[in-house]
């Protein structure tokens, strides 16, 4: 818990009464950065709270302005519930199934335009534009449509519905979080005390984001979400390792540190115990032994297999055999191979650092 902000500072946790956690589904994969905040939800589950899930089918068609720099495309009701669907299943996974699911366009849908207007005219435009993603667009030259600058008042009016005493997010959420305390005391409840989660970098040290190819998703396998731990650089583990773990002692090996990172992190996913199962096989294929659940696919061209085992381009896997990453494995013995290649039955492919697939 000291690693979130709290809003108003000081405050005292309750032990009961709703605890709001919201997700705009304007896709289907959770990340790291949100099972940080997850991890503090079930915390508060844990100690008597009621978890209560926003899926903001109504709000991820008009798209939360959080820290964009432009104006995201507006979603149909059908893809944001399809997106709203997919989450569900990894909200399970981390909270148990004992929450309760709410999709906000059950509430929106049936407002009407009038009451809506006499909502919106208790705030002006100037406070609505005072956010910081506004302001550094303002700067920029860019534009601000006119649905973005309601989004935080509906985000604050789902807090209504549910009464929320506690409401957990990341520290890109600040003017929402405001916003919404601002809504309840308006609706004569009392505001929510606000938790926010520090935002994580990508793998790469950027900022966490399905457009840089840098996240670990909730649905990666167990043998992904170690993989790409062990992939951190040094710099970016010292930067995750206070949020997974309330002390550590920076001077200890690198290795040692990434190896203990990665399994606390894909226990946190997948459970109690996958960590170990994972860091056993991935010190098994580092130490030149082959791991014990190569999968069988049928015979194909090199380039091809590697697509099917790898999940890369082909584009990408001419260019592992290019750079001497693809090797096969004989009587348990690797040899590199070129493009040339003919796989045979019984081949036993590696592509890259963790990607192996055994020839039908």
């Amino acid at each position: 818990s000291q690693k979130f902000t709290i809003i108003p500072e000081g405050s005292s946790l309750p032990t009961s009464g709703v605890v709001k956690i919201g997700f705009d589904p304007t896709g289907k994969d959770l990340h790291l950065g949100h099972l940080i905040v997850l991890q503090m939800v079930k915390k508060l589950k844990d100690n008597g709270m009621d978890v209560h899930v926003i899926l903001g089918t109504f709000t991820a068609q008009l798209g939360d302005p959080s820290g964009r720099d432009a104006t995201r495309p507006m979603l149909s009701s059908a893809d944001t519930k399809a997106n709203a669907d997919a989450i569900i299943s990894q909200l399970h996974r981390v909270l148990g199934e004992d929450i309760k699911i709410h999709y906000n366009n059950e509430w929106f849908d049936k407002m009407t335009l009038p009451e809506m207007i006499q909502i919106l005219s208790k705030y002006t435009v100037d406070y609505l534009l005072s956010r910081d993603a506004f302001q550094k667009r303002k700067e920029a030259g860019a534009t601000i449509a006119m649905h973005e600058l309601i989004v935080p008042i509906l985000q604050g009016l789902d807090s209504v519905q549910l009464n929320a005493a506690v409401e957990v997010g990341g520290t890109d959420q600040l003017f929402n979080f405001l916003l919404s305390r601002e809504v309840q005391s308006k609706a004569g409840q009392t505001p929510e005390i606000c938790l926010m989660a520090p935002i994580i970098n990508g793998t790469d040290g950027r900022k966490m984001s399905k457009s840089f190819n840098n996240c670990i998703y909730l649905n990666d396998k167990p043998k992904d979400v170690f993989g790409k731990s062990m992939s951190l650089s040094d710099e970016v583990m010292h930067q995750w390792y206070p949020l997974f773990f309330e002390s550590y002692d920076p001077k200890e090996h690198p290795m040692k540190l990434k190896k203990a990172l990665a399994v606390e992190i894909t226990d946190m996913i997948w459970g109690k115990g996958s960590g170990e199962a994972e860091k056993n096989t991935f010190e098994k294929v580092t130490s030149g032994d082959l791991p014990d659940d190569i999968k069988s696919f049928p015979n194909a061209p090199l380039l091809d297999f590697i697509v099917g085992i790898a999940k890369v381009s082909k584009g990408d896997a001419r260019r592992l055999v290019q750079q001497g990453a693809v090797s096969v494995y004989k009587d348990g013995s690797p040899t590199k191979v070129g493009l040339d290649y003919k796989l045979q039955s019984g081949d036993i492919l590696k592509a890259g650092k963790r990607n192996y697939g055994k020839v039908e």
